[in-house]
């Protein structure tokens, strides 16, 4: 029987094209999950005691003592992503002073009592303060600035000693005083856009937010001792479009106003409502947080309150009982940013969108 070759060639070329859209289809659901994807969650407890000690009612700004700081030997450079101009200095456990209940951590994971440690960031840093850091070596010393509480994975694997595990920063640090180093430093005018510094812009802090309102990620509860916060791994500097939306209030350390997010400098595109904006005392941003303002871009770092976390988690006992708390999520302003946006770690500027 004579073979028919051309509905062999057929089936052959079939079974080609079914491969390929096989192929094609795996792509396509493969990019829509990746689009579509859940944030990475981690459940971190916090101290309530610790929170009482260490914040104000109204406010993240405060102060913290060290009985064994350990700074880094090198300055950051001023680029983009975290690379804002600072030095770490690790604060380990051992060495946070405070009223510390007996095997309580200050703040560790929901599922242990591995206890993480704080680091303080002065930023902007020249080079004497950056010598005078260096003096603060092993000396108790107390750090003032902005306890901003983040989660940019930090949280795990290799330690050193300017950068304990953590999710808590002194972030930025304006000020430290120390005796037994000789060394007092306050520079509120440090907190300030970096020269040569440019943040993430709208294609990284839309779909965090985005996530963040519509899968409700940052969620609260409580037990006798601690609050439980809801973290999403994140980045860290962001450019921000925003309006004014109310008139601005005098805080413990700075001034707060409330702001409307955009993703897009005309602001057409509402990503986000509400958003509470903080800035340290002396701030020159403060200045410009008028009712309706406008203004182009503010360059800062997301950070959730803990005072107003452990306010919303009252009542709700366990973690069946989490409550959506987009309340405490703020924003410390650094100021106006003096470039461009960027996309990716690699300093590539955003164009539009």
């Amino acid at each position: 029987m004579p073979i028919d070759r051309s509905s062999i060639v057929l089936s052959t070329n079939r079974k080609r094209l079914l491969v390929l859209l096989t192929l094609v289809l795996c792509a396509a659901t493969h990019l829509v999950a990746q689009a579509g994807k859940s944030p990475s969650l981690v459940w971190v407890k916090f101290s309530k005691d610790f929170i009482t000690q260490h914040y104000a009612t109204d406010s993240a700004v405060g102060e913290i003592v060290s009985t064994a700081p350990r700074p880094a030997k090198n300055v950051h450079r001023s680029t983009c992503g975290g690379q804002d101009g600072e030095i770490h200095i690790g604060i380990f456990p051992d060495s946070i002073q405070w009223n510390h209940p007996q095997g309580v951590p200050s703040s560790s994971l929901a599922t242990n009592n591995t206890e993480f440690g704080v680091v303080a960031e002065p930023v902007n840093l020249t080079p004497a303060t950056a010598k005078l850091v260096q003096q603060l070596k092993g000396k108790e010393t107390t750090f003032n600035g902005y306890f901003r509480v983040w989660n940019e994975g930090h949280y795990q694997g290799e330690e050193a000693d300017s950068n304990p595990h953590h999710v808590l920063e002194i972030h930025p640090t304006w000020a430290f005083q120390s005796q037994t180093a000789d060394a007092d430093f306050s520079s509120p005018q440090s907190i300030a856009p970096m020269k040569g510094y440019q943040g993430y812009g709208a294609s990284h802090f839309r779909p965090m937010l985005e996530s963040l309102t519509k899968q409700q990620w940052l969620k609260v509860f409580e037990d006798d001792q601690f609050v439980f916060v809801q973290l999403a791994k994140a980045d860290n500097f962001y450019q921000l479009p925003v309006r004014i939306q109310g008139g601005a209030q005098e805080i413990h350390g700075g001034t707060a106003v409330t702001v409307n997010v955009y993703s897009d400098t005309v602001r057409k595109n509402l990503v986000y409502k509400q958003l509470n904006v903080v800035s340290n005392e002396g701030s020159r941003i403060a200045g410009r947080f008028q009712q309706g303002t406008a203004i182009k871009f503010l360059l800062g770092i997301f950070s959730v309150n803990l005072e107003t976390a452990m306010k919303a988690a009252e009542g709700h006992r366990g973690q069946d009982a989490a409550v959506f708390a987009p309340q405490a999520l703020e924003f410390f302003a650094y100021g106006v940013p003096l470039l461009p946006a960027v996309r990716n770690s690699k300093c590539v500027e955003e164009t539009g969108d």
